[in-house]
C-alpha cells in the first residue's frame, strides 16, 4: 500500500524539501483511484506553468514521445503520442522509434477524429507499419522515403547496441570462467 508520508518524510534525504517545509517543489497527493485531488494537481500544475513561464512551439513539424502503443485487431497498429512541440497532422510522415508510415487517422482522448495536433496534446495515431515501444520519440520528416530510412537506421543502430551488449556478456563469462579455473 502506497504511504504518502513516509515518501514526503524521505525525500530530504535526497534533497527535495516540500514548498511548506521551506522548499519550492509543491506537493500534492492526487488519489488515482478516488480521483480526490487531481484538479488541485492540474491547478498546481498550470500554475507552476505560467510562474515559469513555460511554452511550446507551435508551429512546425511535430515532435514527441509515444506513451503507449498495441495492435487493434480492426485498425492495426494503434499509438497513443503525446505532441511536445510542433503540429502533428493527418497525412504527415511520421518515424516512430524503428516504426514508420503516413498518419491515416488521429484520435483526441474522447476517440473522437480529429485533423491536428499541438503541443501537450494526446492522439491516437494510425497508419504505422508496426506497434513502436512506449518511451519511444516520434518526429515528423518530409516524405515516406526519409521515413524508411531514418526507421531502417534507427533499427540497424538498436540492434548494433544490442549485439554489442551481447558480446560484452559472453566475454565477460569468458574471462569469469577462465579466472575460475
Amino acid at each position: 500500500r502506497a504511504d504518502p508520508r513516509r515518501v514526503t518524510n524521505e525525500l530530504p534525504t535526497h534533497e527535495v524539501v516540500a514548498e511548506d517545509s521551506g522548499g519550492e517543489p509543491q506537493f500534492v497527493e492526487p488519489s488515482a483511484k478516488t480521483g480526490d485531488r487531481v484538479d488541485t494537481l492540474l491547478d498546481a500544475i498550470s500554475l507552476q506553468a505560467e510562474v515559469l513561464e513555460l511554452s511550446a512551439i507551435a508551429t512546425g513539424r511535430a515532435t514527441g514521445v509515444v506513451i503507449e502503443s498495441a495492435l487493434d485487431k480492426g485498425r492495426g497498429p494503434v499509438a497513443t503520442v503525446l505532441v511536445q512541440q510542433g503540429t502533428l497532422g493527418k497525412g504527415d510522415y511520421l518515424v516512430c522509434g524503428v516504426q514508420y508510415g503516413r498518419v491515416r487517422a488521429l484520435f483526441d482522448e474522447a476517440g473522437k477524429q480529429v485533423q491536428s495536433a499541438g503541443p501537450s496534446i494526446p492522439v491516437q495515431v494510425l497508419g504505422l507499419s508496426g506497434v513502436p515501444d512506449a518511451g519511444d520519440d516520434f518526429v515528423v520528416v518530409e516524405d515516406e522515403r526519409l521515413a524508411r530510412d531514418v526507421a531502417q537506421q534507427r533499427d540497424a543502430k538498436r540492434r548494433e547496441t544490442r549485439l554489442v551488449g551481447q558480446a560484452g556478456n559472453r566475454m565477460e563469462d569468458i574471462m569469469a570462467q577462465m579466472g575460475a579455473a
